[in-house]
């Protein structure tokens, strides 16, 4: 069995692989996709089973999928300032029509995020409404979308106010107690790959799930997880709703800023993809086994402990 990443090299790409080159069967085959060969990890160029592919989901006539069994698609972000669901759309269309193509790719798995099933008011989530909307109709038998809850580890993506002085990190979720549904990169990778070696064809197409943590947490429960974890006191500076203009301006390009102030909103009370909004008892929820703490630990003791 062959299965096709496509791109391999962000990080719930490389949790997926990682997971895929795991297992004990020795027929599965992974290929990668990556515009620049030099990031492959050691980890899986030295494994027979790997094979890294230099192509871009942007560039068509690079994406040739002919042998593969199965396909993961992630729509990577894109921070430069372009449309970015016109982005989604473009790189979405060319994985399909290479799937298509091939006339081998039985299975399609979409990453996708909780949200996507709306085409408003999500910001840049929006990106994955576009891809399903492009996936949903591919001429396969199966196709599955995995639409993942706040990544655990987007906490830890600013190291440096961990390592001040006296260390904090921010909030855009406010309340502080406010509970959000989170899951860990490691059960997402765990989970896509279950899903590209499953045999079975779905009750539907496409058949859609949600993967959440064990739990819904707050950014009180992601302030104990870093004091415990770096045996110190750590703030947590919160961003309010009416802050979140000013503090994404600092971070992105003027043209996308509007994008993500207004997917952090719809997270927080009385957003559209609030937890006292969406009634979870009418969506199919596929639970992972890492806890907040422990995936908050491991990030910190690679990233920022060296350990």
């Amino acid at each position: 069995m062959r299965i096709t990443i496509a791109p391999a090299g962000t990080k719930t790409g490389t949790a997926v692989v990682r997971s895929l080159l795991s297992t004990s069967d020795p027929v599965v085959e992974v290929h990668g996709l990556y515009r620049n060969l030099a990031k492959v990890p050691d980890e899986f160029s030295s494994q027979p089973r790997f094979h890294a592919l230099q192509g871009d989901v942007l560039d068509p006539l690079r994406l040739h999928f002919t042998g593969s069994d199965a396909i993961l698609a992630i729509t990577p972000p894109v921070y430069d300032g372009q449309d970015i669901v016109s982005y989604a759309e473009i790189a979405s269309k060319n994985v399909r029509d290479a799937i298509e193509r091939s006339g081998s790719v039985k299975r399609l798995v979409l990453l996708s995020s909780g949200g996507a099933q709306f085409s408003t008011g999500v910001g840049e989530i929006k990106t994955n409404n576009m891809a399903e909307r492009v996936f949903s109709m591919t001429a396969i038998p199966a196709v599955t979308f995995v639409r993942c809850a706040y990544f655990m580890e987007n906490w830890t993506m600013n190291f440096d106010t961990l390592k001040a002085p006296q260390p904090f990190f921010f909030s855009t979720i406010t309340p502080l107690d406010w509970r959000v549904p989170m899951v860990a990169v490691d059960d997402i990778g765990s989970t896509l790959a279950a899903e590209l070696l499953n045999e079975t064809i779905p009750p539907t197409k496409p058949h859609i799930f949600e993967l959440h943590g064990p739990q819904p947490y707050t950014p009180l429960d992601v302030q104990a997880a870093f004091s415990k974890v770096l045996k110190r006191e750590v703030a947590v500076k919160p961003v309010a709703k009416n802050e979140l203009y000013d503090f994404f301006s600092r971070i992105f390009p003027q043209q996308i800023v509007g994008e993500w102030v207004e997917m952090a909103a719809s997270f927080l009370p009385g957003g559209i993809m609030a937890a006292d909004t969406i009634n979870y008892d009418d969506v199919n929820v596929v639970r992972g086994v890492t806890e907040l703490d422990t995936a908050l630990a491991a990030a910190i003791r690679k990233n920022l402990l060296g350990s």
